[in-house]
Protein backbone atom coordinates (compact mmCIF):
# COMPACT_ATOMS: atom_id res chain seq x y z
CA UNK A 1 0.00 0.00 0.00
CA UNK A 2 1.47 3.02 -0.88
CA UNK A 3 2.04 6.37 1.55
CA UNK A 4 -0.09 9.08 1.50
CA UNK A 5 2.31 11.51 0.90
CA UNK A 6 4.56 9.38 -1.62
CA UNK A 7 6.63 12.30 -3.72
CA UNK A 8 5.39 10.62 -7.18
CA UNK A 9 1.66 10.50 -6.39
CA UNK A 10 1.63 14.32 -5.57
CA UNK A 11 3.91 15.11 -8.68
CA UNK A 12 1.25 13.29 -10.30
CA UNK A 13 -1.30 15.69 -9.17
CA UNK A 14 0.53 18.60 -9.70
CA UNK A 15 0.61 17.45 -13.32
CA UNK A 16 -2.36 16.87 -13.81
CA UNK A 17 -3.75 20.23 -12.77
CA UNK A 18 -1.75 21.78 -14.76
CA UNK A 19 -2.77 19.72 -17.64
CA UNK A 20 -5.96 20.69 -16.48
CA UNK A 21 -5.57 24.65 -16.72
CA UNK A 22 -4.53 24.04 -19.66
CA UNK A 23 -0.44 24.91 -18.34
CA UNK A 24 1.18 22.17 -19.78
CA UNK A 25 4.70 21.71 -20.29
CA UNK A 26 5.89 20.86 -23.64
CA UNK A 27 5.68 17.32 -23.70
CA UNK A 28 2.61 17.10 -21.82
CA UNK A 29 -1.04 16.93 -23.41
CA UNK A 30 -2.48 20.22 -24.68
CA UNK A 31 -5.67 21.18 -23.56
CA UNK A 32 -8.36 21.04 -26.28
CA UNK A 33 -8.48 24.44 -27.47
CA UNK A 34 -5.08 24.04 -28.45
CA UNK A 35 -5.67 21.41 -30.35
CA UNK A 36 -8.27 22.60 -31.81
CA UNK A 37 -6.38 25.55 -33.35
CA UNK A 38 -8.08 28.24 -31.49
CA UNK A 39 -5.86 30.62 -29.02
CA UNK A 40 -6.66 30.28 -25.81
CA UNK A 41 -8.23 33.56 -24.16
CA UNK A 42 -5.26 36.31 -23.36
CA UNK A 43 -5.84 36.98 -19.14
CA UNK A 44 -4.96 41.04 -20.18
CA UNK A 45 -7.50 41.55 -22.26
CA UNK A 46 -8.57 45.47 -21.79
CA UNK A 47 -11.77 46.05 -20.33
CA UNK A 48 -14.99 47.41 -22.35
CA UNK A 49 -14.37 51.02 -22.89
CA UNK A 50 -17.80 52.00 -23.05
CA UNK A 51 -18.93 49.44 -19.91
CA UNK A 52 -15.73 51.19 -17.63
CA UNK A 53 -16.93 54.30 -18.72
CA UNK A 54 -20.29 54.23 -17.73
CA UNK A 55 -19.36 52.35 -14.73
CA UNK A 56 -17.23 55.17 -13.45
CA UNK A 57 -20.33 57.79 -14.36
CA UNK A 58 -22.70 55.56 -12.32
CA UNK A 59 -20.17 55.59 -9.03
CA UNK A 60 -19.45 59.30 -9.63
CA UNK A 61 -23.28 60.17 -9.44
CA UNK A 62 -23.90 58.39 -6.82
CA UNK A 63 -21.16 59.28 -4.48
CA UNK A 64 -21.94 63.09 -5.49
CA UNK A 65 -25.47 62.98 -5.01
CA UNK A 66 -24.18 61.48 -1.37
CA UNK A 67 -21.88 63.70 -0.84
CA UNK A 68 -24.79 66.58 -1.64
CA UNK A 69 -26.91 65.03 0.78
CA UNK A 70 -24.11 65.81 3.53
CA UNK A 71 -23.52 69.13 2.77
CA UNK A 72 -26.72 70.10 2.59
CA UNK A 73 -27.34 68.71 5.77
CA UNK A 74 -24.85 70.18 7.65
CA UNK A 75 -25.43 73.91 5.44
CA UNK A 76 -29.56 73.25 6.82
CA UNK A 77 -28.54 74.21 9.88
CA UNK A 78 -25.91 77.19 9.32
CA UNK A 79 -27.89 80.68 8.50
CA UNK A 80 -24.84 82.33 7.06
CA UNK A 81 -24.30 79.35 4.31
CA UNK A 82 -26.49 78.36 1.57
CA UNK A 83 -27.91 74.94 1.57
CA UNK A 84 -28.49 74.72 -1.74
CA UNK A 85 -25.48 76.29 -3.26
CA UNK A 86 -23.13 74.07 -1.24
CA UNK A 87 -25.21 71.59 -2.21
CA UNK A 88 -24.37 71.71 -6.03
CA UNK A 89 -21.16 72.66 -5.36
CA UNK A 90 -20.33 69.72 -3.17
CA UNK A 91 -22.23 67.49 -5.76
CA UNK A 92 -19.95 68.84 -8.45
CA UNK A 93 -16.43 68.24 -6.68
CA UNK A 94 -17.23 65.00 -5.88
CA UNK A 95 -18.44 63.86 -9.05
CA UNK A 96 -15.45 65.23 -11.00
CA UNK A 97 -13.46 63.69 -8.56
CA UNK A 98 -14.76 60.35 -8.36
CA UNK A 99 -14.73 59.95 -12.26
CA UNK A 100 -11.52 61.12 -12.70
CA UNK A 101 -9.08 60.33 -10.42
CA UNK A 102 -8.13 56.60 -10.95
CA UNK A 103 -8.36 54.27 -7.83
CA UNK A 104 -4.79 52.19 -7.52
Amino acid sequence: MARRDDPDDIDALLAEVDRTLGNAPSGGAAPDRARRGKPAPSSAAPPATRGAFADRARTAALAGVAGAAVVFALFAFLPFLGAWSGAAGAFLATFVAVLLLRRG
